[in-house]
């Protein structure tokens, strides 16, 4: 009985740190999985009329797992909006089932506040409409500065122009 008691222990340790170790990986910051989900079963159920989707439930359940992730903006946006943009969204499915391709026959108008010309435009991007911009993730565009950290070596530079006046 002398070693098992020490293997014990050693065991009832290891499965604590393990426990310990993997629980504090298993939290998530994902915000807005809800909103997602909402959203993108509103892009299912429009996307058959479109031509998009062939299986509505196949997309929404794909979409169920992949909203995990949340929003990639971040932020959580508020109900209101969150439901106007569903709305839009729809409102384009409406209008793409009942043979309206052109956003400006729609109606009612999924969004008077675009640059997007087709019901299944809206479908597709959604960010591109006022009513779900908050979707879109503001891409970084780097400094276009020349880079001054390195000086030329204009000494070649005197060199070369010295010699050919």
């Amino acid at each position: 009985m002398g070693v098992s008691r020490p293997l014990a222990a050693l065991a009832a340790s290891f499965v604590y740190s393990f426990l310990v170790f993997h629980a504090a990986g298993c939290g998530t910051d994902a915000v807005g999985v809800d909103e997602c989900r909402d959203i993108e079963e509103a892009r299912c159920e429009a996307a058959q009329f479109c031509g998009i989707v062939d299986d509505v439930d196949q997309c929404k359940r794909f979409y169920r797992d992949q909203c995990l992730h949340g929003l990639a903006k971040g932020e959580q946006p508020g109900a209101p909006q969150v439901k106007s943009c569903v709305s839009s969204i729809q409102a384009a499915g409406s209008c793409a089932k009942n043979g309206v391709t052109e956003l400006s026959s729609c109606d009612p108008k999924p969004s008077d506040k675009t640059a997007l010309t087709k019901v299944c435009d809206v479908v597709l991007n959604p960010e591109k409409i006022a009513e779900c911009e908050f979707l879109a993730v503001p891409v970084e565009v780097p400094d276009a500065a020349p880079d001054t950290s390195t000086p030329k070596d204009s000494g070649s530079e005197a060199a070369t122009d010295g010699a050919t006046e």
